[in-house]
């Protein structure tokens, strides 16, 4: 039987609506718009609905044991809040299934993720939450969508993989925006020449390119470093090469016009271990990314935490909106893991109950059916990471990052918030301890 237009789009708000009181437990941060006034287009005939029962799986392709590991653990801690939750909903709305959440290591690596997605799709396993590093999703991307298996990843950020009518979510913005955003923290900083040490596969070339193009609209000079393999370990030969540049750089210009960029992730933490024993390198101001912010390795051991926290290594990272579930999300990780999460703990958090809430509207555990309505439920649904839409490809559409930098107090090494960028204005608000210190 066909369904009026305006009646299918009102059970599209209804459902979501009953969805995100129930499942978030909070009540509503905003109010759906009326049906005149959506801006989306309204839905014409829906399918009858099939319904739902059993135990529907969502894999989890998280990094526990590489180069993302701390990120890794966040959003496992994540899930395993959001997975309690929406089965409580469930229950709660007389449902007959639940959701199940699988979770496999990747070890940040392309193969591997490969490897376990292919098995999550001979296990009938078809909505995924990661991998997280753009790598990753690189090397899964033409298998998920060839074979139907909806991804969302919390923390891919390259712009490469922007790319519409794939299988591919991405609940991150791309760093053509971090790109901005680290760029005014080195001009804020007084930095004229900058120097970048890069990671060198999908994510850090894109985020590589994006800072030194928006820095050099800023009149920054741009000087390539080091580009090194992302299983490398050891750095002595690159550091090596990155004080001389450096030392030649502030010998012409002067120490407080020179700066560092480093993009990567747990390795920076090798890379500061070496630089330490350069005095040059200690006289710049460093600036990090995604990739490093809020990290436990920095601020782990002593030597790291001290060259960190002596260069004022400021790290951008996207920043979850106002939400009533952020405060809940990360009191739960603090307490579990004994540290602040980052903002790809609550976009995984979002990433399953926005798969939960579109199942529930199309009743059915269909990944084609579940992906037309995805950007739909997104839009309407008040997330752990804040309010947001999707763009074109699936990704983030906007978002403001904050900065976050290691500090030593009272003899303890801890990441603190240095300020926030703002995405409207393209400048950065300082914290008040920021500005005042000596």
């Amino acid at each position: 039987m066909s369904m009026p237009a305006n009646r299918a789009y009102t059970l599209i708000i209804v459902a979501l609506v009953v969805g995100i009181i129930l499942g978030y437990a909070f009540g509503l941060a905003m109010q759906p718009p009326a049906a005149e006034e959506a801006p989306v287009e309204t839905p014409g005939e829906q399918p009858p609905a099939v319904g739902v029962s059993g135990t529907v799986t969502v894999g989890a392709l998280l990094d526990l044991s590489g180069g993302l590991a701390t990120y890794g653990e966040n959003s496992q801690k994540a899930l395993e809040l959001a997975q309690e939750e929406i089965n409580a909903w469930l229950e709660a709305i007389g449902e007959d299934w639940q959701i199940e959440v699988r979770v496999e290591d990747t070890q940040v690596k392309p193969d591997i993720a490969l490897s376990k997605i292919q098995t999550f799709n001979a296990q009938g396993i078809k909505f995924v939450i990661g991998p997280m590093s753009s790598g990753e999703v690189k090397e899964i991307r033409e298998f998920a969508t060839n074979n139907k298996i909806l991804v969302i990843s919390p923390s891919s950020t390259s712009p490469a993989l922007a790319i519409p009518n794939d299988y591919i979510f991405r609940f991150c913005p791309t760093d053509l925006l971090q790109g901005p955003a680290a760029a005014e923290i080195a001009f804020e900083q007084g930095i004229e020449h900058l120097v970048i040490m890069w990671r060198g596969d999908t994510w850090g070339d894109g985020l590589k390119e994006s800072m030194a193009e928006s820095a050099q609209e800023k009149g920054i000079m741009v000087h390539e470093g080091p580009r090194y393999n992302p299983d490398q370990e050891e750095f002595t030969s690159e550091v090596a090469t990155l004080a001389d540049t450096v030392s030649q750089l502030v010998n012409q210009f002067g120490a407080d016009k020179v700066g560092v960029a480093l993009l990567g992730f747990r390795e920076v933490a090798a890379v500061f271990s070496a630089a330490s024993g350069y005095d040059v390198l200690t006289q710049v101001k460093w600036i990090g990314s995604d990739g490093s912010a809020l990290l436990g390795d920095i601020v782990a051991d002593n030597t790291v935490a001290e060259f960190a926290a002596s260069v004022e290594f400021l790290n951008p990272i996207f920043a979850p909106g106002e939400s009533p579930f952020n405060e809940k999300l990360r009191n739960f990780i603090e307490q579990e893991l004994g540290r602040t999460p980052d903002a790809y703990a609550f976009a995984s958090y979002d990433a399953l109950w926005a798969i939960a809430l579109s199942i529930q509207y199309v009743q059915d555990a269909d990944p084609e059916k579940v992906k037309e309505i995805l950007p739909m439920t997104v839009e309407r649904m008040v997330g752990a990471s804040g309010v947001f839409q999707l763009d074109e490809n699936g990704d983030r559409a906007n978002a403001d990052y904050d900065i976050y930098v290691p500090v030593i107090e009272n003899g303890q090494a801890t990441w603190k918030k240095a300020g926030t960028w703002l995405f409207t204005t393209g400048k950065i608000v300082w914290e008040d301890w920021w500005l005042a210190r000596s």
